[in-house]
């Protein structure tokens, strides 16, 4: 498995220009207002889970999830807001839930220099959502967290040795032309595609040459001489293939 790029994405249920402890790297401020608080009770979106405190991320897309910063609850009279043990689960649809353990976080410091603390690994797994509910806090009447900082991997980024590339093409439906994004073990071998009509027969052949640190391309498919309907587009490379259905409008 080789891994093409890994970035970091930052969390942060309200943050202000005008905090000036986050101008310093993984501090957070210590106002009550920049984090989320729970005082009451409310349906979890893990439904075994009935009416709990939570926090649910919703990233936006499905990513590839690995090491974890939490910044708990540092306002200097609540912090026995912030949370202690909770559980923690993902989930690509947000209806079906993946549970990966129960976890603790410590007792912020209340201070402006405070930068957080190690949170667990999702060791690659794949989400979209990212739900934190808490089982006990630090003797609070609420429940409070500051920040999440997550490492996460674009998933098309991370390609399987034996599938050799990853491939999309867009946009589907099309009127004239495609264009393909594509990820390679190997940028020196050209890509092939080639697209068919929905009883197989070819509609074109073309080659396409990779240059370094590209990920898009135009592929012309000249869409304005084509009936509208479905065709079938494959991309090849070094034996490796992927096939695609698209739909060709007027």
């Amino acid at each position: 498995m080789k891994t093409k790029n890994t970035y970091l994405l930052l969390l942060a249920v309200l943050c202000f220009n005008v905090l000036i402890s986050q101008c310093y790297p993984d501090r957070h401020s210590t106002t009550w207002y920049d984090g989320w608080v729970s005082c009451e009770k409310s349906p979890n979106p893990k439904v075994s889970y009935g009416e709990t405190h939570w926090i649910m991320y919703d990233l936006g897309f499905e990513y590839v999830l690995n090491e974890t910063k939490f910044w708990n609850a540092n306002e200097p009279k609540h912090l026995d807001y912030g949370i202690n043990e909770f559980n923690l689960d993902i989930s690509t649809d947000g209806v079906t839930w993946t549970n990966l353990g129960v976890f603790n976080l410590d007792r912020a410091s209340g201070l402006s220099t405070y930068e957080g603390d190690e949170g667990p690994d999702f060791n690659s797994a794949k989400a979209r959502y990212v739900l934190i509910t808490p089982n006990s806090n630090h003797g609070g009447d609420c429940y409070g967290l500051s920040e999440l900082k997550i490492t996460i991997t674009d998933p098309f980024l991370v390609i399987d040795d034996k599938e050799g590339f990853n491939a999309s093409v867009y946009p589907n439906p099309f009127v004239n032309d495609l264009s393909l994004r594509i990820v390679t073990l190997d940028e020196s071998l050209p890509i092939k595609y080639a697209l068919y009509d929905i009883l197989g027969r070819s509609v074109l052949a073309n080659t396409l040459t990779m240059t370094e640190d590209n990920e898009t391309y135009s592929l012309p498919l000249n869409g304005n001489v084509l009936s509208v309907g479905i065709y079938i587009l494959k991309i090849r490379q070094d034996g490796k293939e992927r096939t695609f259905k698209l739909i060709k409008n007027e």
